[in-house]
Parts: structure tokens; C-alpha cells; sequence
């Protein structure tokens, strides 16, 4: 009995509250909040900034339309500020809407996949006569439609290649280290206010933010 009692009271000790890694690990998310000591506001390039600080971590965050995509994204910049090694996964990010629906972060190479088809569907549709009737022999498209067609292929490859070039990666940061891009989530069908959730190591950061999740028109 004695020997179960020390074990116990070892165990007990092990775990005790005062113990900063179970701290870290048993405490709620971080959430930005107006005027709050730790929080930073600012607009950059007509873009709303958040950040949050605190002994180890310092965060960045900025929710923009990706513009005539699926996609809303989300530029993240994450410092390391602490004594030891950082874990950083952005695919763990999330946004969650006033419902409680949860968007989860979007792998790159299927954003940029899913925003080139739109882009080749949307410039083969604007690039095709519009015949006045069916039994039209020698229909064809205008200068305009096709330079519209054009363009709008051009411009669906320059987004889906900068998702892919500027998405961040997994990865663990060193003392002293930063890192930044973006991560992208789909769109929901009409505007909605969401928090943006983004673990880093043992903490979860939490953002507001307003999107107007305008899809994709070229018109």
C-alpha cells in the first residue's frame, strides 16, 4: 500500500500545475481582441494586420480575397522568439464562421489546380461565338472575345502559380527564426465573419476577421 501512495504522490508531482510545460499545454487558445496589450492592428496595402505577442511567439496575420478564385487567402508571419525549436504546420489553420462551420486550410497544388481549370473553363467559354441561331454557318468569335479569352487564361496561371510560389510549408523554427506566406481556404458562398485559428507549438492564436467571399466571375 505504501509503495501504490508513493507512486501516486509521484505521479501528482510530475503533473503539478506549476510545471510551465503543462501550463502551456493545458492553456485555452489567444485570441485578438481590441486594444489588448499583446494585440497589434494596422492596415498594410489596404489590408487589415492583426498580431499577437507573447515571450516566445510573435504573429502575424492578413485575410484578403484572392481575387477571381475559389479562394480567400491568408498571409501568416510567425517569429520564433523563445529558447528552443518551434513547430509550425499551416495546413492545421483553420477559419470557422458564425455557424461553427469549420474551413480547413487548402493543400497549394490543388488550390492552383482548381484555380487554372476555372480560369480555362471561364476563358473557353469567353472565347466562343455567341451565334444569333443555330443554323449559323460562318459564326465566329470576335477580336474582343478572343483578347478577353486570352487575358483571362493569363491571369488564372499567374494566381495559381502565385499560390504555389508563396505558400508556406511545414516546419520547425529555430530560436530566432521567422517565417512567412500564405496559406488559402475555399470560399464560402456569401460574406461571413470568421476566426481564424492557427496553431503554433503548444498555443492556438485566434483572429477575427470579414470576408465577402466573391466568387469568381471574370465579368
Amino acid at each position: 500500500m505504501k509503495t501504490v501512495l508513493a507512486c501516486a504522490t509521484l505521479a501528482l508531482t510530475l503533473v503539478h500545475p506549476q510545471d510551465p510545460s503543462v501550463t502551456s499545454r493545458a492553456a485555452g487558445p489567444i485570441r485578438w481582441a481590441e486594444g489588448a496589450p499583446n494585440a497589434i492592428s494596422e492596415v498594410k496595402n489596404d489590408a487589415k494586420v492583426e498580431g499577437l505577442k507573447t515571450d516566445d511567439i510573435h504573429i502575424f496575420v492578413s485575410l484578403a480575397d484572392l481575387k477571381e478564385t475559389q479562394y480567400n487567402r491568408v498571409w501568416i508571419q510567425v517569429a520564433n522568439h523563445g529558447k528552443t525549436p518551434l513547430d509550425f504546420d499551416p495546413m492545421t489553420a483553420s477559419l470557422v464562421n458564425e455557424k461553427d462551420k469549420v474551413v480547413r486550410a487548402e493543400m497549394p497544388d490543388k488550390a492552383a489546380k482548381d484555380i487554372q481549370k476555372f480560369g480555362e473553363a471561364k476563358s473557353q467559354e469567353m472565347g466562343s461565338a455567341h451565334c444569333p441561331n443555330m443554323i449559323a454557318t460562318q459564326c465566329q468569335p470576335t477580336p474582343t472575345q478572343l483578347q478577353v479569352a486570352r487575358q483571362i487564361m493569363q491571369y488564372s496561371t499567374q494566381q495559381a502559380a502565385w499560390v504555389k510560389d508563396n505558400a508556406l510549408a511545414k516546419k520547425t523554427l529555430a530560436p530566432g527564426e521567422e517565417e512567412q506566406g500564405i496559406v488559402v481556404f475555399k470560399k464560402d458562398k456569401k460574406a461571413a465573419d470568421y476566426i481564424l485559428k492557427v496553431p503554433v507549438g503548444a498555443s492556438v492564436f485566434e483572429f477575427p476577421f470579414h470576408a465577402e467571399n466573391k466568387l469568381p466571375s471574370y465579368d
